[in-house]
């Protein structure tokens, strides 16, 4: 992990290198091992990086922040998994894997790099700035571009383009609709005017004097059933996971893992064991108190037997009773300047801290394991599933379709009752969001077509999201192996069934498979219980609630309906629905949101 940013297009000034320092200052946490830029003078392009030293095999060896040739620059976030060839010592791989690849084969190399990245090339000769974001968004890049003075601002977080003086902090009511539609931004969108981000699998090309374009260069392959030998996808399955897992650790020799318990960082947890990894580091969040239930609990007990199966190095981290989130909240709310919805963000910080505590920056998940290769579990039953294509039956296009399954935050017609403005959007609008991220996926079985939505558009606009931010806050980088291209690519070849459709498989199903002779039996019969999603619903939020959602506070941010709010508030009490807490949290959420990037009030800014 790093942060990159830079500035292309506006006229050299005294200035501009103060500009990019600040930029670079907010987002310190993203690589504090040290900060390089580039600047040609000639034409005010300037590029900055951030640098971490993580998932390397030596953290002592030097790498230099950029890779520059024949006048072409390079500066990396994340890391390159399919470098090709030998470097020179002494130079970062990865950058060195970009400029060879641009230096043999243009716009069509780069679209050849996999891992989880996102880059900044310019090219001197040339004037021109290619901007690229990973094939699936494991990392993030936004950027803001000035049509008045035909320059392009680009940096890995919102809060470091709003350092540049000539990008404002502004609301855009049209995303926040989509926000609470979604609990998340899909699309170009971010919830400030005027600035957007790279959608997965994306490049932008911008040239001083012409407007930006950008380009799709990676597609999902059409999902069909293309390998029918049961044996030959487990055991190929396997090899690709093991390929993945190996390029994605990149010879590091401590690696930690976020590990669950689950099927999914166990099996991760059990391929480090096998490549050899000299320490393993696995770390489980707990929960205790009234409303963890015994379920929950489990997390703790499995997680243990898949250390002790393999000799981990094993921390826990408990939220407990009485747990007050506090000033830490905030900074969690800060460092999602693209917000999301979702209280794992929060537990994730814990896990981190504790990471960076123990002297690590180099973690692997299976977080995004779900989105890569799971069955969703309504598609388990044939009954369910004939009930759900009833449900669609009306709708005329997989969007339509797929929005219509899909848990929904907030509807456009309850947003209209505790929005002070009601949304200008309307569903067809909503749907042309999801167009940008599954019009190209083509099946002809609509649930795995839904399966692969969720990897295309919750996977990379949620759950990576989190992962890469909530790393950043404690300076730690976060990968999931599961999106390894040629992993993803070759599950879309999978059919849904060996058996003529009496079972619905997955690639989870077939990876359990490759696995079950080490993995504990009970970790493989564990039935999946979901993230404990609400578990602070003991008033710990009250003060920030009574604070934010007050009716003076409300008047005086101009976004809500106070009746509206409180109306949602009365209604979630009495609920005894499973996700109770989602939109209590999703409003304060946003309110202390609104108050750190909207109204800089004093009162919530770097508590």
């Amino acid at each position: 992990m790093s942060g990159i940013c830079g500035i292309v297009g506006s006229a050299p000034a005294a200035q501009t290198e103060e500009i990019l320092a600040a930029m670079s200052r907010r987002m310190k946490h993203r690589g504090p091992d040290g900060f390089t830029f580039y600047k040609q003078r000639q034409t005010g392009a300037i590029l900055g990086h951030n640098q971490l030293r993580s998932f390397v095999a030596d953290a002592r060896a030097a790498l230099p922040a950029f890779a520059a040739a024949n006048g072409i620059v390079v500066a990396l976030d994340g890391g390159v998994t399919n470098r090709a060839g030998q470097f020179a010592a002494g130079r970062n791989p990865d950058v060195q894997a970009v400029l060879a690849a641009y230096t043999a084969s243009g716009e069509d190399g780069l679209a050849q790099l996999d891992g989880p990245f996102s880059l900044a090339l310019w090219d001197e000769a040339k004037q021109r700035l290619w901007l690229s974001r990973d094939k699936l968004g494991e990392k993030t890049l936004y950027y803001h571009y000035d049509a008045a003075t035909s320059t392009l601002i680009f940096a890995s977080e919102i809060k470091a383009l709003l350092a540049h003086p000539g990008v404002r902090a502004e609301l855009d009511f049209d995303s926040l609709a989509l926000y609470f539609a979604f609990g998340y931004l899909p699309g170009p969108q971010t919830l400030f005017k005027n600035i957007f981000k790279l959608l997965p699998g994306e490049s932008l090309q911008f040239e001083p004097g012409h407007p930006p374009r950008q380009k799709k260069y990676w597609r999902l392959p059409r999902i069909t059933d293309g390998a029918e030998d049961e044996a030959y996808c487990i055991r190929r399955l396997r090899e690709l996971f093991m390929e993945g897992l190996a390029a994605y650790v990149n010879g590091c020799q401590d690696v930690a893992v976020f590990l669950s318990g689950g099927v999914d960082s166990s099996i991760i947890v059990a391929g480090l064991h096998e490549l050899g990894v000299s320490r393993i580091h696995t770390f489980t969040v707990g929960f205790e108190g009234e409303t963890a239930s015994e379920r929950i609990g489990e997390d703790l007990a499995y997680a243990r037997l898949v250390a002790d199966k393999f000799s981990t190095r094993h921390r826990e981290v408990i939220i407990g009773a009485g747990h007050a989130p506090g000033a830490r909240l905030l900074r969690v709310v800060e460092q999602f300047d693209d917000l999301i919805m979702t209280p794992n963000v929060y537990s994730k910080s814990l896990l981190v801290e504790a990471v960076r505590e123990a002297g690590l920056n180099s973690v692997l998940t299976g977080s995004a394991a779900a989105g890569a290769c799971g069955v969703h579990r309504k598609f388990l039953d044939p009954k369910k599933r004939a009930k759900l294509l009833e449900k669609t039956q009306q709708c005329t296009t997989d969007e339509q379709r797929y929005y219509t399954l899909r848990s929904r935050l907030f509807d456009l017609e309850t947003q209209a009752q505790f929005l002070k403005q009601p949304p200008r959007l309307g569903k067809q609008d909503i749907l042309e969001v999801l167009h940008h991220y599954i019009g190209d996926i083509k099946s002809d079985d609509f649930f795995r077509l839904f399966l692969f939505s969720n990897l295309m558009i919750t996977s990379t606009e949620k759950t990576l999201k989190v992962l890469d931010r909530v790393g950043a806050m404690s300076s730690v980088e976060l990968r999931s192996p599961y999106l390894a291209r040629a992993l993803v690519e070759f599950s879309t070849q999978l059919p849904s069934s060996f058996d003529g459709g009496k079972t619905y498989v997955s690639l989870k199903t077939h990876l359990k498979k490759a696995f079950e002779k080490i993995l504990p039996p009970p970790v493989l019969e564990r039935p999946v219980i979901g993230y404990p999603s609400y578990y602070w619903n003991n008033g710990e939020l009250q003060g920030y609630q009574k604070r934010l959602l007050s009716r003076e506070a409300i008047a005086a941010n101009g976004v809500f309906n106070y009746d509206g709010v409180k109306r949602l508030l009365e209604e979630e009490k009495n609920s005894d629905a499973k996700s109770v807490g989602k939109q209590s949290w999703a409003l304060t959420q946003f309110s202390l949101w609104y108050e750190i990037y909207i109204k800089h009030n004093p009162e919530f800014v770097n508590p």
